[in-house]
């Protein structure tokens, strides 16, 4: 079938063009005057067709301590796809006396025939045995290009010693891995005396997670990267001095990182409401956010992710007011993604539309490993595209369709998403899915049967 979508104005190496764009089947076949005849003609006057977006780091359908999140496969994808994010990038945790491979294929299981979107995985493998290394090498090499590593979460059995970093730079590094970071040094929070501290108050986690935990952890990742040469991408960083610091080194190496909505336009005020630990998320909301968003308008942060991860209501209220160690932390923001990064250049909708093309397409797909089908309007990439018009009503920002807190109280959107192709197909429309009863979304990574894992 052939699409055409002509009128609009598109995203093209860093440039907005008046061109036509021609669909065939799953692919972008060509762009510029269209002379032929099309199945579909789409109108696109007054908008702008950009790359399908990509949500870089999710949290969804898994279980994080004693909590299962409130977004399936489903669900995410499903909001994902009906604010034109394409792609979904998730990951699959080693959990306890269970491989990665273990915890890989059930992931598998559970998005297989379910996602809206199409849907990649980050790996995070938490031992490190001989079996395990050669497990991760031969999924490094099918496909699985992305390792998450955290500095801290000791006591969750989720962290890497600087030590083990290192060494996993050195081994999978020459691989094409990149590497993803949690950074907050995990000695420094272990060292905050708490016993004169009033737990009852969320802004109390401002002072458990230190600034100064992530900066230091920042600081030691960037000098192992640098050192052994390795890729490496820092996650959801909320300071300023870690974010000045990751500037200033990256044009030594292959390294980049990313911001997240909620550390651009809420600080840590909203933990002193007084359901303030619905906001709890690490790490903690900051102040200073005025000079912090500078410097991303001004294009500082390769990318823009969501860290969703959705609690349930009941399960975020399940404390006793008196230990807000006891909340789990993490909040949603998938379907507030476009809306909450236009909102970094909105006087300047032109602005806007290539910083959602480039910090929400081109930069996430490069670093997934997807440049070469992903992330671009270009001749032979998959024909996924956002039609996006910047002046629709305003509506009010709805970052999950689970049952858990909205992260963006009172804040709306003018942005409508009036059509979403995904490889070609016309899959959403005016924010709604066409068919909810039919997902279409691919599993972009090869299943380890055809690797000769199982």
């Amino acid at each position: 079938m052939k699409t055409l979508i002509r009128n609009g104005r598109v995203a093209l190496d860093g440039t907005l063009q008046n061109l036509d764009v021609l669909v065939d089947g799953a692919r972008i076949a060509a762009l510029g005057p269209q002379s032929g005849e099309a199945d579909r003609v789409i109108d696109a006057a007054g908008c702008y067709v950009l790359p399908g977006f990509i949500d870089f780091h999710t949290h969804v359908d898994d279980e994080i301590g004693p909590y299962y999140l409130a977004d399936t496969y489903e669900s995410s994808t499903r909001v994902a796809l009906e604010n034109g994010i394409t792609t979904l990038c998730t990951f699959v945790t080693q959990g306890t006396d269970e491989s990665l491979l273990t915890a890989l294929l059930r992931a598998r299981a559970k998005a297989e025939g379910k996602s809206h979107s199409d849907v990649l995985w980050h790996l995070t493998p938490t031992t490190f045995s001989p079996e395990d290394l050669a497990t991760l090498q031969v999924l490094l090499a099918g496909g699985y290009r992305t390792l998450k590593l955290y500095t801290t979460y000791k006591s969750a059995g989720i962290f890497a010693s600087y030590e083990r970093i290192a060494e996993l730079f050195q081994r999978f590094g020459p691989l094409g891995t990149q590497f993803l970071v949690h950074c907050e040094d995990d000695a420094l929070i272990e060292a905050v005396d708490a016993s004169g501290m009033d737990l009852s108050q969320p802004l109390t986690h401002t002072l458990l997670r230190p600034e100064a935990a992530e900066i230091l952890a920042i600081q030691k990742v960037v000098a192992l990267a640098l050192q052994h040469q390795a890729s490496a991408h820092v996650v959801h960083v909320s300071t300023l001095e870690g974010l000045r610091h990751l500037v200033a080194h990256r044009p030594k190496g292959d390294l980049s990182f990313e911001t997240c909505p909620q550390y651009l336009f809420l600080d840590e005020t909203w933990l002193a409401r007084e359901d303030g630990h619905r906001w709890l998320c690490s790490p903690p909301l900051r102040g200073q956010r005025a000079p912090f968003l500078e410097l991303v308008r001004a294009g500082a942060a390769d990318i823009i992710a969501t860290d969703h991860c959705p609690f349930c209501s009941r399960d975020k209220d399940h404390w006793d007011g008196q230990d807000l160690r006891q909340v789990p932390n993490g909040m949603p923001g998938l379907g507030a993604l476009p809306h909450v990064t236009w909102k970094i250049w909105e006087d300047d909708p032109d602005r806007a539309a290539l910083g959602l093309a480039t910090q929400l397409s081109l930069n996430p797909a490069e670093r997934a490993g997807l440049g070469d089908c992903k992330g671009a309007i270009r001749p032979g990439m998959d024909a996924d595209l956002v039609v996006l018009d910047p002046q629709g009503p305003l509506r009010p920002l709805r970052s999950t369709a689970a049952d858990a807190y909205e992260a963006f109280p009172g804040f709306t959107s003018p942005l409508a998403m009036k059509q979403v192709l995904l490889r070609g197909e016309l899959r959403a429309q005016d924010g709604h899915l066409i068919d909810p009863a039919a997902p279409t979304g691919r599993l972009l990574q090869s299943s380890p049967a055809s690797l000769s894992l199982i």
